[in-house]
């Protein structure tokens, strides 16, 4: 009896240690930030408080399974391992949204009798990667191009509201101008007004936006933190009737969004 209870004393304090190490290399890889990427031996030991020689156990073990690599300096930086893995999260949080959202989406399809479609954002554009339509209605919007146009279309300028200052102005310089616009500056100003209105509100909004006598109301979908945009939600369809149930619209479109960013936990 008192030696089965040692057995499993052991068997309990040998998962504790390979929990342990595993948490240990977790930490590790947690050291690594957009301000500090590259990080000597001494700076990770110091930083979570453990001797140089377990550090350096776990980071060669991180470095042979390519989790952790080192530049000419010999610091330590993240490895090519993790990116290809961030490639498939990426991936897979799309596929979860669909999964989690789609009934949602198609229910608020029917509610409003409006085209339901969600984006994602993939190196600053914005791609289709669900869509949905109100069963029994007469006019229906259908795309032709999984990606979407961002200056004259609300879920496109959702993306352009949360870029950076310097890409805003790049993408601005691209940007052909209206007729009504006299100079860049004036295109500039005018952009500017409506970015910070978006991001104000929390929603966008296009009317004629795919062709005249169409419009559609959109919201962004952040990660967990509230600082990187994931994509957008929108409902799109005839003008009068996103005019007519424009709020009610809006906060509906605002409830899915923070249901998929709590329920997937971005």
């Amino acid at each position: 009896m008192d030696e089965s209870k040692n057995v499993t004393e052991k068997n309990t304090k040998a998962t504790e240690r390979q929990i342990q190490s595993v948490q240990r290399a977790i930490n590790i890889l947690n050291c690594f930030t957009m301000t500090n990427s590259a990080l000597t031996l001494g700076q990770i030991s110091n930083q979570l408080n453990l001797n140089k020689g377990t550090v350096h156990g776990i980071l060669s073990t991180l470095y042979q399974n390519g989790y952790i690599s080192q530049n000419g300096n010999g610091q330590y930086m993240l490895g090519a391992a993790l990116f290809n893995k961030a490639c498939l999260a990426a991936g897979t949080r799309q596929s979860m949204c669909i999964d989690r959202g789609h009934d949602r989406l198609l229910a608020l399809s029917n509610q409003f009798q409006l085209n339901g479609t969600m984006f994602a954002m993939e190196e600053k554009q914005l791609r289709v990667i669900d869509t949905t339509e109100p069963t029994n209605c007469p006019f229906i919007v259908q795309r032709v191009s999984p990606q979407i146009s961002l200056y004259d279309s609300a879920s496109g300028k959702i993306l352009l509201a949360y870029l950076s200052e310097k890409e805003r102005a790049e993408y601005l310089e691209r940007m052909p101008m209206t007729p009504f616009q006299k100079s860049f500056e004036d295109k500039q100003k005018n952009f500017d007004v409506e970015l910070y209105r978006i991001r104000k509100n929390g929603y966008s909004e296009e009317y004629d936006a795919l062709f005249t006598g169409v419009s559609a109301l959109s919201v962004p979908i952040f990660n967990r933190y509230h600082n990187e945009l994931f994509g957008s939600v929108s409902l799109t369809g005839m003008s009068p009737m996103i005019k007519k149930r424009r709020q009610e619209i809006i906060a509906a479109l605002q409830a899915h969004a923070r249901y998929l960013q709590d329920c997937l936990r971005f």
